[in-house]
């Protein structure tokens, strides 16, 4: 048994790297691994794997006795922690037991599991932020959210944190968290210190997201149809985030409104740009991307992705990680613990077309293997 299972840790691991080499060199068709949520025989919604090749089956990876709320894969595509029934879990994808690692409150999650780059840690949401080192199974609390009181009162001081990504020191040590902190109609982002225990919030509601970048620098974006600036910021490092200089103006770009949710870096340096574009037409809706190369100072043209209006909403999803395709919810609707559900579609953005995939009618929160 044992032989059995390290032999197919070896495969899989052979896999990643394979996949991981291939995106990186750029040899051509390069079959990614995601997962999704989705009701089992017994209508329990679990995680599953799946192979993006267009062939492969799905693998049921979890087998909760309760909705799985929020999850995320690891890093080394070896676990997933999600969570269910009221508690934090760790599912290793080889074996059928998953280990319950903490209790949790609250009824939304968002996407507030977070595993650390360096394999050490797992951030997760419950009435604030946690932090749980994967070594010792030890927990401490980061922030604790300031709910609204029943007279409302209190609405300046409302508070929800929700941990978003690690940032690793020079070291390769995790050293920060940045976390979406939501506000009264609105929310914003901040970097916590693990070091220093100090949260930084980003003020003047101009933007809503970090992006830690190559170099230490740091883009500054998002906006919506609430509130917001119409452009992208950088700063040096994250403890300048509010001292951060406008690099892009969308105006300049397109006579398009674009409201930009998405930021992945996909060179050192150079970051694409996504969201969605408003249109002269309301009978459709348009995705749209573009490239930003800090270095250079220079945004390349906006791209649209344009998908005729259908009956419930239509909602992007989250670009894989090296930004060359952007999942689209279809007749989508959100759950109460704040995942995304619909019908699935994934496009190819340099092509513009459909990725042939073998899914259920309804997922929800599709994830990328990191």
């Amino acid at each position: 048994m044992k032989r059995t299972l390290m032999i197919f840790i070896a495969l899989f691991s052979s896999l990643l790297l394979f996949i991981n080499s291939a995106g990186a060199q750029d040899m051509g068709t390069v079959n990614r691994i995601g997962y999704y949520l989705a009701a089992d025989t017994n209508g329990v919604q679990q995680v599953y794997q799946l192979l993006l090749d267009g062939q492969s089956q799905a693998r049921q990876i979890t087998s909760a006795d309760e909705d799985v709320l929020s999850y995320t894969p690891a890093f080394d595509g070896l676990s997933v922690a999600y969570i269910s029934a009221g508690y934090l879990w760790l599912q290793p994808i080889h074996t059928e037991t998953a280990e319950a690692l903490a209790p949790v409150s609250g009824t939304h999650f968002m996407n507030g599991v977070v595993f650390s780059q360096d394999g050490l840690y797992l951030a997760y949401p419950s009435e604030g932020v946690w932090l749980l080192n994967l070594s010792t199974r030890e927990t401490r609390q980061l922030l604790a959210n300031v709910p609204l009181d029943e007279s409302g009162s209190n609405m300046a001081e409302y508070r929800l944190y929700f941990p978003k990504q690690f940032v690793l020191g020079a070291d390769g040590q995790s050293e920060k968290i940045i976390v979406d902190i939501g506000v009264w109609e609105w929310n914003t982002a901040g970097v916590y210190d693990l070091m220093s225990d100090e949260l930084h919030v980003l003020q003047n509601q101009l933007h809503s997201d970090l992006l830690p970048l190559y170099g230490d620098r740091v883009l500054v974006f998002g906006n919506n149809g609430v509130s917001g600036d119409f452009s992208l910021y950088a700063a040096q490092t994250l403890d300048d985030i509010n001292n951060a200089s406008e690099v892009v103006q969308f105006a300049d770009l397109t006579d398009l409104t674009l409201f930009a949710n998405q930021a992945i870096e996909i060179h050192p340096g150079t970051v694409r740009v996504s969201g969605e574009a408003i249109g002269p037409l309301l009978d459709e809706t348009r995705f749209f991307y573009f490239d930003y190369d800090l270095m250079a100072g220079t945004a390349g043209s906006v791209n649209t992705i344009i998908i005729a209006a259908e009956v419930g909403g239509t909602f992007p999803g989250e670009l894989s990680p090296d930004g060359a395709l952007l999942p689209v919810y279809k007749a989508a609707e959100w759950h109460d613990s704040g995942s995304l559900y619909g019908q699935l579609t994934i496009i190819d953005l340099a092509s513009g077309a459909e990725v042939a995939l073998n899914l259920p009618a309804t997922i929800g929160a599709f994830r990328w293997q990191p």
